[in-house]
């Protein structure tokens, strides 16, 4: 487990930016909510701060088998003038 991960702040302020990005379920009452949070303590907000930054990170980290089209490439998807050797060239 991570540092963050056993915090208390952390996880409360990570469920908030998760909860923020729920259009569903993420209404006046919850959003007042987390506003009480947020100004209870400087702190809350450092915390959601930063979770909110991490959130925008990992929007931009395309997952490890995205491949754009939901298959995996095939040898004829490699152009031959930038493709690795064979391993032992």
């Amino acid at each position: 487990m991570t540092q963050e991960q056993d915090d208390p702040l952390w996880n409360t302020a990570w469920n908030w930016v998760q909860r923020a990005h729920d259009q569903d379920s993420f209404d006046d009452a919850a959003r007042a909510q987390m506003t009480a949070w947020l100004v209870a303590d400087a702190a809350h907000r450092r915390a959601y701060d930063k979770a909110a930054r991490l959130w925008l990170l990992a929007g931009f980290v395309p997952p490890a088998n995205d491949f754009g089209d939901g298959e995996e490439p095939s040898d004829t998807d490699t152009d031959p003038d930038t493709a690795a050797p064979p391993a032992g060239q």
